[in-house]
């Protein structure tokens, strides 16, 4: 049966390493545990068992536009899904809720802060879970790399609905955070599946240099096929696909600044490239399934070997030979060692972030709890004058401390419900003909639309309907106001989520104990970052590995320490050929030596001479001849 669910759905014949072995530890009921790398196949663990089993599985998922782009896609297969964010509506929310209740979706993606919420607790008593999914599970871990608060709230569901097993996920953990994610999720007893990080295709190649661009742009240019080049900032992408456009290398460039219309149109040409190059920020990439990329490019060191790894990992999924590239220079070591200090900012500049943010928002004293405003992070950073990074980091700390939910880019899609009778149509018809003109179209578009929150493509409704899009907008807000339906516009670009009521400054409590425990993590990881990129001696699948736990003796062959190794070995071995060579002849020409290793550039066969003749092995004549010294020949 899961072999023709497989088919059915997802149009593969075989499952991927592990999943089989996951996929059956859930339907016996165990808890389990997997560790699978990027690209790994996660997703088909829980949604193939929840479409194996009566009832809902529950997927905890800490991305708006992951969950989103899950659903779509699931949904495109025929299979009943949706989830739940801070970016709905409360009328949104319940719609989902109640039909959640009522058994008519297969999966429910939600953010783990909508657990504990009013609205959420009211109707899961009613949910026939047959699995709880929890993605990214690296999140619940203070040893992680990417902490969430809300995740350590999760296991609540273990209390609301007992006997139902739970699937941690994450592409990569050590073995401390393993044993922390195992724990914080009261996990029974569970069936661990550790698939190595050791990708046999994938070969990593870290190199300093002195001349990023220039390299970067002879590393496309050397590999064919499509690739990503991962930036730090969203300037340095658009420099960079400028940079290998004017070098005949066709790229793109995508980051969270860019209007959603530009980011899908890129990533569309992208993905259906075989040898486009994507110039873009570190978030690109996570649920985007494009298994022929041949190249990862960092132009900027990752913050930490987890980081590196997830990256890197995207490149290679089809299981044919591909490359992860890394440059770095003194900068790079530098900015990670004082990375800190910018990623754990001052108490006192935290809370001086926390009240001019209050104040850009115009958000009174004593107000704020459970609305979500449009929030641009580099805008306010700016107007304030404040340090963009430290400040960035200021706002995912106080993420961390439950105040609200930062989505830099938070990208939902219209939705609209009707929330009237066919009655107050027809009066609409008679009174508001031009309203009445929209919800007819709306209604013969979307036959779903009056029984629960339905997604619309207002561009491509308002070329049908031959009106701006801007006044079928402006018509839709009309009709909102009005109690005809109920719509919620596409947030493109950054939000904050309010989980709490404004305070002052000095009212504001902040676990510095917590955030001196993160950062201390944070040293560490830098550190064994500085270590991977400097490490000249083992090879770099074996350096991967052991930092996540595991035992690797098995050496690569193709990564920049492995053929540095071979390089060396060669030169050995040759030098001793050449040496037996000149021993065994006594006189030769040059043009001989050449002639016996045709692999070997005469420059170098030269230098090599000349230092033997230093060594006073040899002599070298001006005609190119080469004779053993006399006391050489006696031994």
């Amino acid at each position: 049966m899961l072999a023709e669910l497989l088919k059915r759905y997802w149009g593969y014949d075989h499952f991927r390493p592990s999943q089989p072995e996951i996929i059956n530890a859930v339907l016996e009921g165990r808890d389990t545990f997997a560790m699978l790398p990027t690209g790994g196949g996660k997703s088909i663990c829980y949604q193939l068992p929840a479409l194996a089993n009566e009832g809902l599985c529950l997927v905890i998922s800490p991305l708006i536009a992951l969950m989103q782009d899950q659903v779509t896609q699931l949904q495109q297969k025929g299979i009943e899904a949706a989830y739940l964010h801070s970016g709905m509506s409360q009328r949104q929310i319940r719609s989902v809720l109640e039909r959640a209740a009522d058994n008519s979706y297969k999966l429910l993606y939600i953010a783990p802060e909508r657990i504990r919420t009013e609205s959420f607790l009211q109707f899961a008593g009613c949910f026939t879970a047959n699995l709880i999914a929890v993605d990214e599970a690296h999140c619940i871990s203070q040893w992680g790399h990417d902490f969430r608060p809300a995740y350590r709230k999760i296991d609540v569901l273990k209390e609301m609905f007992p006997g139902v097993p739970t699937l941690a996920l994450t592409a990569s953990a050590t073995r401390e955070v393993q044993q922390d994610i195992i724990n914080q999720l009261r996990l029974k007893n569970p069936h661990i599946v550790l698939q190595s990080v050791v990708r046999s295709n994938l070969f990593y190649h870290v190199r300093y240099t002195e001349n990023k661009p220039a390299d970067t742009v002879k590393a496309f240019q050397d590999t064919k096929g499509s690739g990503i080049l991962y930036c730090r900032s969203r300037r340095r992408c658009a420099e960079s696909a400028l940079l290998l456009q004017s070098n005949n290398i066709t790229a793109g460039v995508y980051h969270a600044g860019m209007p959603k219309a530009e980011r899908d149109l890129v990533q569309k040409k992208w993905t259906g490239s075989d040898h486009m190059i994507i110039s873009a920020t570190t978030a690109f990439g996570m649920g985007i399934d494009k298994p022929d990329v041949r190249m990862v490019v960092h132009y900027d060191a990752p913050e930490h070997p987890e980081a590196y790894y997830q990256e890197a990992g995207r490149a290679g999924r089809d299981g044919a030979d591909a490359c992860a590239v890394l440059f770095y220079n003194i900068t790079d070591i530098n900015r990670l060692r004082e990375s800190a200090s910018v990623n754990f900012p001052p108490e006192k500049f935290i809370k001086q972030v926390y009240s001019s943010i209050c104040d850009y928002l115009q958000l009174p004293l004593g107000s704020g709890d459970q609305e979500l405003r449009i929030f641009d992070s580099i805008t306010f950073a700016r107007n304030f004058n404040l340090e963009i990074l430290k400040t960035l980091s200021a706002i995912k700390l106080l993420e961390q401390e439950g105040l609200w939910i930062w989505n830099e880019n938070t990208a939902t899609r219209t939705s609209i419900q009707f929330t009237t009778d066919r009655n107050t149509l027809e009066h609409l018809a008679k009174y508001e003909p031009s309203l009445a003109y929209v919800t007819t179209n709306l209604l013969r578009l979307y036959g779903s639309i009056f029984h629960h929150p339905t997604y619309i493509n207002e561009y491509e409704d308002s070329k049908m309907m031959r009106i701006d899009k801007a006044e079928l907008d402006i018509r839709l807000s009309r009709l909102a106001a009005l109690g005809v339906i109920s719509y919620q516009p596409a947030i493109n670009g950054g939000t904050l989520f309010f989980q709490h009521n404004r305070v002052q400054p000095g009212h504001l409590s902040l676990d510095t104990r917590r955030i001196n425990r993160l950062r201390k993590a944070f040293e560490q990881r830098a550190a064994e970052m500085i270590a991977f990129m400097e490490n000249r001696d083992k090879c770099r699948n074996i350096a991967l590995a052991a930092y996540f736990g595991e035992k690797v003796t098995q050496e690569c062959g193709k990564c920049d320490v492995c053929l540095k190794h071979k390089q060396e070995q060669d030169r050995h071995s040759y030098r001793d050929e050449v040496r037996a060579l000149i021993r065994q002849r006594k006189i030769i020409a040059l043009q001989d030596i050449s002639g016996n290793f045709p692999r070997i550039p005469m420059s170098t066969i030269i230098d090599y001479i000349r230092t033997l003749s230093d060594e006073r092995f040899c002599s070298i004549a001006p005609s190119g001849v080469i004779t053993l010294i006399q006391k050489d020949r006696q031994t």
